[in-house]
């Protein structure tokens, strides 16, 4: 009899050595792991979040020079001149011949989409010596974050011709 209760307690030591579960090393380390991918996923959150508002602005920018130059080609060739786009409300001043400012000219307040915003259009005519040609350039320019000294700009150009 007291040959079986040494195995029984052999089994018995065996099964509680077997269960006892993870050491402090072990737990150490996954914790180490853990909170090392939680980290990496927590900064790919932040830089998805600023990259979508950055994407964002680009986007703004673009489409508010699409409409700048869509507006110059309403007006038609024979009207690219500083009273007519003044008039139509696409430019809201004259900064030099065939330069102009839309930063808040007719429903398009820039500033209320970009940061500290440069809206220009230029409208060199005639274009490549023909006179039956203009090029109309719109550039935006703003900030991307108030704490930065780094600008943005996206350029768009077109070519309007007179097909009088």
């Amino acid at each position: 009899m007291g040959f079986d209760v040494i195995i029984s307690n052999r089994q018995l030591n065996k099964k509680r050595m077997q269960s006892r579960g993870f050491t402090l090393i072990e737990v150490a380390a996954s914790l180490l792991a853990f909170s090392v991918v939680v980290v990496i996923f927590a900064s790919s959150i932040l830089m998805a979040e600023r990259s979508a508002h950055m994407n964002g602005q680009y986007a703004q920018a673009l489409s508010l020079c699409q409409h700048k130059i869509d507006q110059a080609r309403s007006v038609g060739f024979g009207q690219l001149d500083a009273d007519s786009l003044l008039g139509a409300e696409i430019v809201d001043s004259v900064i030099s011949s065939d330069v102009y400012s839309f930063a808040s000219a007719g429903n398009d307040n820039v500033a209320s989409y970009l940061s500290d915003p440069t809206a220009i259009m230029s409208i060199e005519k005639p274009y490549d010596g023909d006179t039956s040609k203009a090029l109309v350039t719109a550039t935006v320019t703003w900030h991307p974050t108030a704490y930065r000294n780094k600008t943005n700009t996206v350029t768009l150009a077109a070519i309007i011709t007179n097909f009088d």
